[in-house]
């Protein structure tokens, strides 16, 4: 199942490889450098997986996973999965525990693209499985 994607990281060389990854996979993939852009995209056309940088230029990742889920509310769409892709997800457990409140998953810099792959299609089944009552 091709997925709708949006890349937030203001690391270019990342965001491009992550965009050209995903893309070969067949996700629909935007990607944006700041938390504005990223909101821009968001209400544009909802998207089912955020892979959000922690440290971006105009806010945290952490201040941003909640805007953007009530993007994807107002679009009436389904369930969206927010990942941290972030330098600090190995560092201060407290930091860490507190992203996982907005975060659905933390993956730490350099990308392991094996957990990667299994993290995303994780995300897939859950978006194809029917909701609960």
């Amino acid at each position: 199942m091709p997925l709708e994607i949006l890349v937030i990281d203001d690391n270019q060389d990342a965001t491009e490889l992550l965009e050209e990854l995903l893309s070969m996979e067949g996700h629909a993939v935007r990607t944006a450098a700041t938390a504005a852009r990223a909101l821009e995209l968001a209400r544009e056309k909802p998207v089912q997986i955020f892979l959000v940088d922690q440290n971006l230029p105009d806010m945290s990742g952490s201040d941003l996973v909640p805007l953007l889920r009530a993007s994807v509310a107002a679009h009436g769409a389904g369930p969206c999965f927010a990942i941290a892709i972030t330098g600090m997800a190995s560092g201060n457990a407290r930091t860490a525990a507190g992203q996982m409140g907005v975060f659905d998953y933390i993956l730490g810099k350099p990308l392991d693209f094996d957990a990667f792959d299994a993290l995303l299609a994780r995300c897939t089944a859950a978006l194809q499985s029917p909701p609960t009552p």
